[in-house]
């Protein structure tokens, strides 16, 4: 749990990161400033933090989560 609260984001990590939360955002036709985009900004962090870092991974484990299922709708 320790390495899960104490990760730290790189450049690498954060592109990763943002280029997912685009594609999201995109796709859901989600404001960036919207109270649904901060919370899926929080999921897909949370997301990377559990292992999913690729984009690939990531975007495979966003397209499973049920919030974000549920803030597309």
């Amino acid at each position: 749990m320790r390495a899960f609260l104490e990760a730290a984001f790189g450049p690498k990590e954060l592109e990763t990161i943002d280029e997912a939360f685009q594609n999201w955002l995109d796709a859901h036709r989600v404001p960036k400033g919207s109270p649904e985009a901060e919370l899926a900004a929080a999921i897909i962090i949370t997301l990377y933090r559990e292992g999913h870092d690729t984009l690939p991974a990531l975007e495979a484990a966003m397209s499973k989560h049920r919030g974000l299922s549920d803030l597309a709708e």
